[in-house]
């Protein structure tokens, strides 16, 4: 089979990428053809496609809104995405398309440039990209919904993009046009990650009938036993995204309340300076770490923790920590309630409650239950993470699609 993978980046920024990478490793291993586009990058991995790539384009966190106003035609519609689409199309026709997360450096267009070549097409829901402005359905520090029906002028006024008041009207006007253009309505079969994902998906308009739940294939990394030699004999760890909807925010006040067995975090973001200013010596930030070494951080870990305020589509952070049977406290929200089983797998704490999450990690931390919690998650997650399962059912939803 010949698979077309779509994405806007094509460099390993996060967990889409991280999913797109595995499914393009595991299919080509099981005897399928795997091609690529995405937006040119000096970053991205190299590609056998990648003259085909879309041009450049920077709408990052990092970027003002007032740069990236002449980019705006661009980033609602991306005409020149389509029309790099269409070359490698021209070149190399695939049996089906997967697209992961346009985001605004390609946009919908690659999906009806898709659909204008008779390409079936399926589509990960990493994110509520379709239905809501900033993707995450949370805003200003709560899970939000206020765009739910098309009303997506509540973006411009809420400042959710970004937290920019500008780049969130062009968030709202984004959302019209291609609500206007039907732009997902070629998707023949979504593809939801958890239950959570199929449900509310179903809830803000997808046909439930397109919808095909599959968890992400997990592989845990090999470990480099460097970097543990320099750890505590035990302490709780928070890896991921520094960022508001992680729920990073909890963190220096459960490493005072846990002292004195320390807290590392590891991992990058936009919040990493103010955790950095308010660190303690119980509050330790590793930084971004290359996962093999993560994998040695993680392997030793009492406990993992995963604070998050928003409704996380998967949980990468949790199923690793089962995968090395290290116990989970993790906020009951979203998919990770599916992840975790209360007192079974791990832990669960309502999101934002920072007593109860002190009170979990306390508890995970001198329990000798946890020990158990950790083996039964590392059972289950060995059989619902599985790659042959995930490429199993992957090439099934496949065959779907171009059969619809």
């Amino acid at each position: 089979m010949r698979v077309l993978m779509l994405n806007a980046f094509h460099w390993v920024k996060g967990g889409v990428e991280r999913t797109m990478f595995d499914e393009t490793r595991w299919l080509e291993a099981a005897g399928n053809e795997v091609a690529h586009f995405a937006t040119a990058d000096p970053r991205n991995r190299p590609s056998p496609f990648a003259r085909h790539f879309a041009p450049a384009a920077d709408f990052g966190e990092d970027a003002p809104a007032w740069r990236q106003l002449p980019q705006l035609p661009r980033a609602v519609w991306s005409a020149p995405a389509a029309r790099a689409l269409a070359g490698l199309l021209a070149e190399w026709r695939p049996d089906v398309a997967h697209v992961h997360a346009p985001s605004r450096y390609l946009t919908p267009s690659v999906i009806a440039e898709l659909e204008r070549a008779g390409v079936p097409t399926v589509m990960t829901l990493h994110d509520f990209k379709p239905w809501c402005t900033n993707r995450l359905l949370f805003a200003r520090g709560a899970v939000c919904e206020r765009c739910r029906g098309g009303r997506h002028w509540h973006a411009a006024t809420t400042g959710c993009v970004q937290h920019s008041y500008l780049k969130s009207a062009v968030g709202a006007a984004e959302a019209y046009a291609h609500d206007r253009r039907g732009a997902y309505r070629s998707i023949r079969r979504w593809i939801a990650p958890s239950e959570f994902v199929r449900a509310k998906a179903t809830e803000l308009g997808a046909d439930a009938a397109r919808l095909r739940v599959l968890l992400h294939g997990v592989e845990p990394a090999a470990a480099t036993p460097g970097p543990a030699t320099a750890l505590p004999e035990r302490f709780a760890l928070y890896a991921g995204r520094l960022s508001e909807e992680k729920g990073v925010h909890a963190l220096p006040a459960l490493a005072l309340a846990i002292e004195p067995v320390p807290l590392l975090v590891a991992g990058g973001g936009p919040l990493e300076a103010e955790l950095r200013r308010s660190a303690t010596g119980n509050l330790r930030l590793l930084g971004h770490l290359p996962d093999d070494a993560l994998a040695a951080v993680r392997a030793r870990a009492s406990v993992v923790i995963v604070p998050s305020l928003f409704p996380e589509t998967f949980g990468y952070a949790v199923a690793e920590a089962q995968l090395d049977a290290r116990a989970v406290v993790a906020s009951r929200i979203g998919a990770l309630t599916e992840l975790v089983t209360h007192e079974v797998t791990g832990l669960l704490v309502p999101p934002g409650d920072a007593a109860a999450l002190a009170g979990a990690t306390t508890r995970a931390l001198s329990d000798p239950a946890a020990r158990g919690w950790g083996e039964a998650a590392q059972a289950r997650a060995r059989s619902a993470f599985a790659p042959a399962a995930h490429v199993q059912g992957l090439v099934g939803i496949y065959e779907e699609a171009m059969r619809a």
